[in-house]
């Protein structure tokens, strides 16, 4: 870990006796709801995040997609701490740690692919898209073996286990580098009918890609708002108080770095992550990005 991260771990034990204290005062907050986001899991990892699920557990109480709209939309109270499990990209470790990890545990993620991902079946073609698209500046001859992209048949198993599906473009695009409103539809509208139209469900979830408030726009934000009731980033925070749903916060979690062999988030990087720690870094990004929510 980098040394920031070992500063940022060694606060979570602190913190979370801070609030433990300061919950029964009534100086801390006790109702909590946030969503985890992960990418791709390694085989050789499953085990250690099964772990780690299962440690998160003592603590949070994981909500499915719509237990997690019921309570942002203000239909359900928010009580307790609370948490959303999400996976970008559509990996095809994805259904693997579902059906492996999750479901034996009683966990009901929301899964964000691309349409035009879906739909790859060449194992070429796949990895050429990550390198260029995913993950850009990489080569597809440097990326782990075994990534590959879930097809229709494994989301429509999720959807049968119990999982949920969201929109994350049509091809990956990084939003803010798009003008053109046409090609902004093709990227966030189309391709959410294309997976609504094959799998026969409402898609009403979207996380706009790289997940940085720079990957976004206003512009981007306003095509987005007219075709889902939640619209995701990738900035780090808590989802109480009002939060708008067109600005949703989330926590990500690196389990491993994609092209190393060092665990990345251990146990208490993770937690300081999730008690808020580091959630004033994107104060100012939130708070821009909660204003365009408002004034489209």
């Amino acid at each position: 870990m980098s040394l920031h991260h070992h500063i940022l771990a060694a606060t979570y034990y602190p913190i979370k006796l801070a609030k433990a204290i300061g919950r029964p005062l009534g100086l801390i907050h006790e109702n909590q709801l946030r969503v985890l986001l992960y990418h791709d899991i390694d085989p050789r990892d499953q085990a250690n995040f099964a772990a780690q699920m299962r440690w998160l557990q003592r603590s949070w109480n994981f909500v499915s997609a719509e237990q997690f709209a019921d309570m942002v939309s203000g239909h359900e109270p928010i009580r307790g701490r609370n948490l959303l499990l999400a996976f970008d990209d559509g990996f095809a470790s994805n259904r693997v740690v579902a059906e492996e990890v999750l479901n034996p545990m009683g966990i009901k993620a929301l899964f964000f692919v691309m349409s035009y991902f879906v739909d790859l079946e060449d194992v070429d073609e796949v990895r050429h898209f990550i390198a260029k698209n995913i993950y850009p500046g990489t080569h597809a001859a440097g990326l782990p073996a075994h990534w590959r992209t879930m097809g229709w048949a494994d989301l429509e198993a999720l959807l049968q286990q119990g999982h949920s599906i969201g929109g994350h473009t049509r091809t990956h695009a990084r939003l803010s580098q798009i003008k053109n409103e046409p090609d902004l539809e093709r990227e966030i509208i189309a391709s959410a009918d294309a997976l609504e139209q094959r799998l026969g469900v409402p898609i009403e979830h979207f996380a706009y890609t790289f997940g940085d408030l720079a990957s976004f726009s206003d512009q981007a934000l306003a095509v987005a708002r007219r075709r889902f009731r939640f619209i995701y980033s990738g900035l780090r925070g808590d989802n109480v108080g009002g939060v708008s749903p067109y600005a949703l916060r989330r926590d990500s979690a690196a389990f491993q770095d994609a092209f190393s062999n060092y665990s990345v988030f251990s146990n208490s990087l993770l937690g300081a992550f999730l008690e808020g720690a580091a959630d004033f870094k994107y104060a100012d990004d939130i708070a821009r990005l909660s204003s365009w929510a408002r004034q489209i």
